[in-house]
């Protein structure tokens, strides 16, 4: 209960939710500094436009890249690495989730069938299972 209450957005919480939230970052300032930086980061990644986007995110790595907390230190320095690729992703409206959906499928038919023996077999459950109707064996 207390991981879904911090791991949400403060908007979807209901009351007790958001009392166990409460009452966990009166307890541990760890926590607290945690979920700002959550909730902040959330903030950055609502940017419609690439001035706001890079004003957001510089703000927040400002912030957080030597923040006493370590994990949120940890992550400012590794998006600072990446800060252009980071902002291009927050205003980019691009998805890759039918890619990982697509893959997520061909690993648990993978992992159901205990390996193949016949790769037509093979291909042909991932064909009825996917929806493509190629009658090769190339997915893409």
């Amino acid at each position: 209960m207390i991981d879904r209450s911090l791991a949400r957005r403060p908007e979807t919480l209901t009351g007790e939710d958001r009392e166990v939230a409460r009452s966990c970052m009166q307890e541990d300032p760890f926590i607290r500094n945690l979920y700002q930086g959550l909730q902040h980061i959330r903030y950055v990644l609502k940017a419609t436009c690439e001035i706001q986007a890079q004003r957001r995110l510089t703000d927040w790595l400002d912030r957080y890249q030597f923040h006493p907390c370590g994990p949120l230190a940890k992550i400012a320095k590794a998006i600072r690495v990446r800060e252009q690729a980071m902002r291009q992703t927050i205003v980019s409206r691009l998805s890759n989730g039918k890619m990982e959906g697509t893959n997520n499928k061909i690993k648990l038919i993978k992992r159901r069938g205990y390996g193949y023996r016949n790769l037509e077999r093979f291909f042909l459950r991932l064909r009825l299972e996917i929806g493509r109707q190629n009658s090769n064996h190339e997915l893409w």
